[in-house]
């Protein structure tokens, strides 16, 4: 993670908006933020955290209303702005917290509202907040441990305890993935699972004999012969039994046939006697049925016509009783109906005089509207008169003002030229104010450069000369500065090594190892010159050049700046040259075009612009009046139209209706119209609708009863007719009754019959002859076949006799041998089941003894494994193999910072201590380092979890900052803390350095100093802004 920018308001101890360019920063590696205790350096990192995480240490988020107290006391606004990169791509990301005071309640301050971002081209595209730890890659408490490192925190890697350093070593380097232990537990519950299972089923199976299956299969051989030999002896039983059985059922059917034939032989009376009867009923039917029938008929149909006769003499009686009643009825009635026509012309006469009465109303209402139409006609001509005078007059009006108009078209074009005119002027003038400042810009620039220029480093360099020849003349100095910092450092390496032998030399005991060598022994002690004083003024030198490389670097920027301000100006001034001379000419070119003598000054122009105004203004009321005028003329004229044409219409319907009144009055002959003079029309419609209904009620009455009077009469004539024709044909009917008793009584007397009764009895009892005949004919069919069967079976018994006691018992022989046979081959099947089950259960067992003998051998290995992982063991190990190696690479800077005197190791429980090679090589706590050294050691792990956190996030650069204040150090721990931060500058990584001391701002040139105003709150000063 590299920062890019931050900006900050309302944050604790800051109140205005300010920005802080870390571009600037970590482009020097090594840069500073500095300024006196409680200024507000430590807060810049806490805007960062938050701005990431959310989180501050500081403040709680309840109990301490954290926000409220986050808030400047003086501010009703907060704002975190952080730009930053990550990721192996550099990745630009936009981290923003916002947060607003109650206008009503001071003491209110809502939750702040964050939001994050990241940069897709030139765009910022919204992300999900939670999502910037994982851009990081750290978590809160480990981002504070590696990347920035609050006040007080800095060595607390170094000593932190073996638990929490081993749980920080996992979250960092993501340890946790090897966290195999409840996986291998759950591995070792299946399996147990699994093999309890195994063994339930083998406890289940039992033990297993194999003789028991040469047992099983004699046995099957065994039964297999018996049932052999019971099937033979079963199937010749069989066959002498069904012999039996077929000489039982000739035995059943012979006796069944002489019980048949019994019965048949009892029944032949009666058929014998059902024979006759037959015949004697078809004898009957034969000879007197038919005739006995029509004689029937013949008497149905005289009782039928008696009938008949009677009913139509009664029909006939009444009749000429109703013809009667209707001539009297019709007598009475004849009279009025005959003068039924003068009632009806009388209610005609009524309806026209009911004519008149509405006619004379219609007339008398046309009248007074005819008197009202022509006074409305009359007043209406003589608005019309008015009007048009109005209209005439205000016509001429208009035409006289219109007259006096000024030319619209013309001064419209005029006061086009004039805007056009001031337009051109305006953007001469804003041209002329930008070549202004862009000419003091210019002169601006050359007096910086001048400035610069009066730097040593460009001595005998002309003042003329380009931008590209300083930069040049500053890069040839910068490389031979190189040069000469280089052949310093292989001097100061040969001196440093020099006087490092000396002490060693000088501190060489008798009998105790070298340190370089290890010898116990030394003859020959390495005897030097002393090159301290050469070696401090080696160091000097070598200062100096660093500090002049640096201002050369610094004048390089600043001249690469002020080359690309020039650049700009000089664009600038060329663009607003060729504008003003456009412009200009623009200009020329328009005021040509003014040919207007008589609008010379713009102030003409205005005042025809009124005038046209004031009489425009006159124009629109008298065009409103005429057109007013005009639209009530037009309502008028057509009101004239209207009232004429009403008029004519009600003269047109007046004579209309006069002629139809004296034309009714004179139709009227029947009724006098001065007797209904008084007479309410109403009445006379009663009186007409009375005579109506008379009129309607005789015609109909009349028409009804002669109707009705005709019918019956016809009625009459044809019941008597009929009677007539009935009473013939009775007689007639008669007649052939007597002919047929007559003939039937001598057929009677010829036949076998007795008497004609005798025939009626016979035939009153009908018979089926045909089913009767049938009937006879199978029951001789049956006695014949009956005998002929009996016949039969006797042949076929041939003298045997059926023994059912012998039948019986062959029979429970049978079935005694066909239960052995059953039971024998049950127990068959039995016992080859047995030996299949006992096959499988030996096949199973051998299966699952394989099976548990490979779970036992697995069970074993996760026995193994757990014992490898319980506990976080397998993790431990891994963090300590991480540890180790963090510690060998700081050690590669710890040993060079402390001249080869200590190293850092990593003890048995993970913990840390220092091996003193001043010391007989000989370790200790590193609880007993000097303030320096605990510096020196803190920072070389800092800067090994930097690495290690740079390729584990892939970013391109490694960053972290150090919030310290140094305050409690001594001067030699001070200059230790120098000399190692000095030494960070040749290396490829950005440090940050919060520090109150003063000794350290002067050491770090590229930083922040940080002013606690008593009004302003905190301030920040760029060092490049100076």
């Amino acid at each position: 993670m590299i920062p890019i920018e931050l900006t900050l308001q309302g944050l604790y101890s800051y109140q205005g908006r300010q920005t802080i360019d870390f571009t600037r920063l970590t482009g020097a590696n090594l840069f500073g933020i500095f300024g006196t205790v409680g200024s507000g350096k430590s807060s810049i990192l806490e805007a960062i955290t938050f701005a990431i995480y959310g989180r501050t240490d500081r403040l709680n988020l309840s109990g301490d209303n954290r926000y409220y107290n986050m808030m400047n006391l003086k501010s009703n606004e907060l704002l975190i702005d952080f730009i930053f990169e990550a990721g192996k791509d550099q990745t630009a990301y936009r981290a923003i917290t916002k947060g607003r005071r109650n206008s009503k309640r001071f003491d209110e301050v809502k939750t702040l509202e964050r939001s994050a971002y990241r940069k897709v081209g030139h765009d910022w595209v919204p992300i999900d907040v939670a999502s910037l730890e994982e851009v990081v890659g750290l978590s809160y408490d480990n981002f504070k441990r590696t990347i920035i490192i609050p006040q007080g925190q800095f060595q607390e890697f170094l000593q932190l305890g073996n638990k929490d350093r081993t749980q920080m070593m996992k979250d960092l380097f993501n340890l946790g993935k090897f966290e195999f232990y409840y996986k291998v537990v759950s591995l070792e519950s299946k399996n147990n699972a699994r093999k309890q299972h195994i063994e339930g089923q083998l406890q289940q199976l039992g033990s297993v004999d194999p003789e028991q299956a040469d047992s099983y299969r004699k046995q099957l051989l065994l039964l297999e012969k018996e049932i052999g030999d019971l099937n033979r002896k079963l199937d010749e039983n069989t066959l002498h039994e069904e012999q039996l059985r077929k000489l039982q059922e000739l035995t059943q059917k012979t006796s069944d046939a002489e019980k048949e034939q019994q019965q048949l032989q009892e029944q032949e009376p009666h058929f014998r006697s059902l024979e006759k009867r037959v015949e004697r009923y078809e004898q009957s039917v034969m000879l007197f049925k038919h005739q006995l029938d029509l004689l029937q008929e013949s008497r149905k149909k005289k009782e039928l016509r008696d009938a008949q006769i009677r009913i139509d003499t009664d029909k006939l009686r009444r009749e000429e009783e109703e013809i009667e009643r209707l001539e009297k009825r019709l007598d009475t009635i004849t009279t009025a109906y005959e003068k039924r026509d003068e009632l009806n012309r009388k209610a005609e006469e009524l309806t026209r005089l009911l004519q008149i009465k509405m006619l004379e109303e219609i007339v008398s209402v046309e009248e007074s509207r005819v008197k009202k139409g022509t006074l409305a006609l009359e007043s209406t001509l003589a608005e019309i008169q008015k009007l048009k005078i109005k209209k005439e007059s205000l016509e001429q009006a208009i035409k006289a003002a219109r007259d006096t108009m000024p030319d619209l078209s013309l001064l419209s074009s005029i006061k086009a030229w004039y805007i056009e005119k001031h337009h051109l002027d305006d953007q001469l003038l804003e041209v002329e104010n930008e070549l202004k400042k862009y000419l003091q810009q210019e002169n601006k620039t050359l007096e910086e450069k001048l400035l610069i220029l009066e730097n040593t480093e460009f001595e005998g360099l002309s003042k003329d000369a380009g931008y590209k020849e300083y930069i040049l003349h500053l890069q040839a100095t910068g490389e031979t500065i190189k040069e000469k910092q280089m052949l310093l450092g292989e001097q100061e390496n040969s001196l440093r090594l020099k006087e490092q032998l000396k002490a060693y030399a000088e501190a060489l005991t008798e009998g105790r190892p070298c340190p370089v060598c290890g010898s116990l022994h030394h003859p020959e002690r390495y005897k030097s010159e002393a090159y301290h004083d050469t070696l401090s003024r080696l160091i000097a030198e070598k200062r100096s050049l660093e500090l002049r490389q640096e201002r050369i670097v610094v004048l390089e920027k600043e001249l690469s700046l002020l080359e690309s301000r020039q650049l700009q100006i000089s664009s600038g001034l060329h663009d607003l040259c060729q504008k003003k001379r456009l412009l200009g000419d623009k200009a020329v070119s328009h005021l040509k075009q003014f040919v207007w003598d008589a609008y010379r000054e713009e102030k003409e122009v205005s005042n025809a612009f009124n005038k046209a105004k004031l009489i425009q203004a006159e124009l629109n009321r008298q065009e409103a009046d005429l057109q007013k005028a005009a639209k009530e003329l037009e309502k008028q004229e057509h009101n004239r139209e209207r009232f004429r044409e009403e008029l004519e219409k009600i003269k047109t319907s007046l004579t209309v209706n006069q002629t139809r009144l004296r034309t009714i009055g004179q139709q009227l002959q029947w009724i006098q119209p001065e007797q209904y003079r008084q007479t309410p029309p109403s009445l006379i419609e009663e009186e007409k609708n009375s005579l109506l209904k008379e009129y309607v009620r005789l015609e109909k009455e009349y028409t009804e009863n002669n109707k009705i009077l005709q019918e019956h009469r016809k009625q009459k004539d044809t019941l008597a007719g009929s009677l007539a024709s009935n009473q013939k044909e009775l007689n007639e009917e008669q007649s052939a009754i007597d002919k047929l008793n007559n003939a039937l009584k001598m057929q009677v007397e010829q036949s076998s019959f007795q008497s004609v009764e005798e025939v009626i009895g016979i035939l009153s009892q009908p018979i089926d002859t045909e089913a009767e005949r049938q009937h006879l004919t199978r029951f001789r069919e049956q006695l014949l076949r009956c005998a002929s069967t009996l016949q039969q079976l006797r042949h076929e018994a041939a003298g045997r006799v059926y023994d059912a006691g012998v039948h019986r018992a062959l029979k429970e022989e049978i079935a005694m041998l066909r239960e052995q046979a059953t039971q024998k081959i049950q127990e068959q099947g039995k016992t080859a089941e047995q030996l299949k089950k006992l096959q499988e259960n030996m096949e199973n067992q051998t299966l699952l003894r394989k099976e548990h003998d490979s779970l036992e051998a697995r069970a074993e290995d996760i026995r193994t494994l757990k014992s490898l992982f319980k506990a976080s063991g397998f993790v431990d190990y891994i963090s300590s193999v991480y540890l180790q190696n963090l510690c060998n690479t700081a050690n590669d800077r710890f040993f060079q910072l402390t001249r080869q005197r200590l190293s850092l190791e990593i003890t048995a429980d993970n913990s840390f201590q220092v091996r003193d090679f001043m010391n007989g090589g000989k370790t200790r706590s590193v609880k007993t380092l000097s303030g320096g050294q605990t510096f020196q050691a803190s920072l070389s792990l800092a800067l090994a979890l930097a690495d290690n956190i740079q390729k584990i996030t892939q970013s391109s650069q490694n960053f972290f900052f150090l919030d310290e204040g140094f305050g409690s150090l001594d001067k030699e721990s001070l200059d230790i803390v120098f000399d190692t931060l000095k030494s960070l500058r040749k290396e490829n990584r950005i440090v940050g350095v919060i520090s109150h001391v003063e000794e350290m701002q002067q050491e770090i040139d590229v930083h922040l100093y940080i002013e606690h105003h008593p009004e302003k709150g905190s301030i920040i000063h760029p060092s490049w802004k100076k």
